[in-house]
């Protein structure tokens, strides 16, 4: 199936540009515009990190995947780093920006390509769902309807990749109880910085070594391009 959606370029970026002046605008009569603006950039910015985080995190379990337990799995990780990547880009265009492309991961993370791969997987989804919301909330308040879409149609694909990383749980003997599990999405983490702290908890190092052992990875770009993932339908939001 071919995608048929345009191809992210500068009309996104230039319509975010005029969206960006029209709040500037506001902002000399409504001082409130002001704070959601921040609050979008500060958003939108960990946004384009998080996934950014999930395309380096999941093409090392993909490069790593070989004669272990995930290697079960190995088309649904192809896939998703695909679709990580692709919300990457769609997020840039918003005029998002990476704090950093150098993670520390765990080596626990990990876990050797076992269950606790996907433990760790269901855990940055779970989070990751949340933080999209928290997209939703800010671009609803200044009114961007495309905003609001790309960041809920983003959503959408990582409550997928929730379910599925469940089911692999499931599949490699731990009893998480039936992969769709949840009547509404969380949004248990309400802010960028308990979204953060949360990440963090588990060992994570945004651009900084932590006291967990592992070590650092470095973004690596395009999946396609290198090998790592493959192809998706619907990879521009609508």
């Amino acid at each position: 199936m071919h995608d048929q959606r345009p191809t992210p370029g500068p009309y996104r970026a230039e319509r975010f540009a005029v969206e960006d002046q029209e709040e500037q605008a506001a902002a000399t009569i409504d001082g409130g515009a002001a704070t959601d603006r921040q609050s979008k950039r500060e958003v939108l910015d960990f946004l384009v990190t998080e996934e950014q985080l999930g395309v380096t995190f999941v093409s090392a379990a993909i490069q790593n995947a070989p004669g272990t337990p995930s290697e079960a799995f190995l088309p649904v990780l192809r896939n998703a780093v695909t679709q990580e990547y692709y919300h990457v880009e769609a997020l840039k265009d918003a005029g998002g920006h990476a704090l950093t492309t150098e993670y520390w991961f765990p080596d626990a993370a990990f876990d050797s390509g076992g269950v606790g791969l996907f433990s760790t997987l269901e855990i940055v989804e779970t989070v990751e769902i949340s933080l999209y919301l928290i997209g939703v909330s800010a671009f609803a308040r200044s009114g961007e309807a495309f905003g609001a879409r790309l960041c809920a149609e983003a959503m959408g694909t990582e409550a997928v990749h929730r379910a599925l990383v469940r089911f692999a749980q499931g599949e490699l003997g731990k009893d998480v109880g039936v992969p769709n599990d949840v009547g509404f999405e969380n949004f248990d983490w309400p802010t960028v910085d308990a979204v953060r702290q949360e990440l963090e908890s588990l060992g994570i190092g945004y651009g900084r070594e932590t006291s967990a052992p592992g070590r650092f990875y470095e973004y690596p770009g395009d999946p396609l391009a290198n090998g790592i993932g493959t192809p998706v339908s619907h990879t521009t939001p609508a």
